[in-house]
């Protein structure tokens, strides 16, 4: 391996440094555009089994750490936890999807692209005791991608998730998680693989969705304002989760 992308993989790991099994998302509009977003066949949790009836969307909440949050079970022994800190945003245990509170964090274009098919959303409240475990998860960088360009036409991602750089000397880091079935080597390894590229350029800051042409052509939105039906057949898009931080909700 050349010294380039061992120095390269060594950024990597520095981002990841003392990360155990969590991932914090800006807000609530953050997480419900990630839940919507996950529910098509070529995503992580699709992947792997979350979300059940396409048609009804879960939207778990934890009274005792204030989160609305989603649990990944992974093959290993550990499991991902992505989650956004907020106050609960309804007393309701059921929601239809025309239900004016989503008007509170999506515009209609976004509301338009991201609730096909789905028809009701449940917010369950649940006490998930396996948060109080530690768990530590090894980052395994599975590809790392030299341009941009060939990142998004070669991995195809629903959803691309970015870590902000705060020194300005430093890239940003952008991945996606590559859940290629592998077993664990030993028994209480616990490794999640990503495919990564790191962004010296900060192409997605301030940016939160990326459409991809049939050319292949790239163009940042920090919003969708106005999407026609052509453009849902003729373009991809994918969802830019900015992460908060890798800390625990508590």
């Amino acid at each position: 391996m050349s010294e380039a992308l061992i120095s390269k993989i060594k950024i990597v790991k520095e981002y990841f440094k003392g990360f155990t099994n969590f991932l914090e998302l800006e807000d609530f509009r953050s997480f419900l555009l990630l839940t919507l977003t996950s529910q098509v066949p070529m995503n992580i949790m699709a992947q792997l089994g979350l979300g059940g009836n396409k048609n009804v969307i879960n939207l778990p909440y934890s009274p005792d750490y204030k989160i609305y949050y989603h649990k990944i079970n992974l093959m290993s022994s550990s499991s991902l936890i992505l989650y956004a800190k907020s106050d609960p945003i309804t007393n309701e245990f059921v929601l239809e999807k025309n239900d004016e509170l989503f008007n509170k964090y999506l515009n209609l274009s976004e509301i338009e692209l991201a609730f096909r098919g789905k028809e009701k959303f449940l917010f369950p409240k649940i006490s998930d005791c396996s948060i109080l475990e530690d768990s530590e998860l090894s980052i395994k960088v599975d590809d790392l991608f030299h341009n941009f360009e060939s990142f998004i036409s070669y991995t195809q991602p629903n959803v691309l998730f970015v870590i902000d750089a705060e020194d300005v000397s430093k890239p940003d880091l952008i991945f996606a998680f590559n859940i290629t079935p592998q077993l664990p080597k030993k028994l209480d390894e616990n490794v999640l693989q990503v495919d990564v590229y790191l962004d010296k350029d900060r192409k997605t800051r301030d940016i939160n969705f990326l459409k991809r042409e049939a050319d292949y052509s790239l163009t940042f939105l920090k919003d969708i304002k106005e999407i026609s039906h052509a453009e849902l057949y003729t373009s991809s898009f994918s969802l830019v989760i900015h992460v908060k931080s890798l800390n625990k909700p508590i």
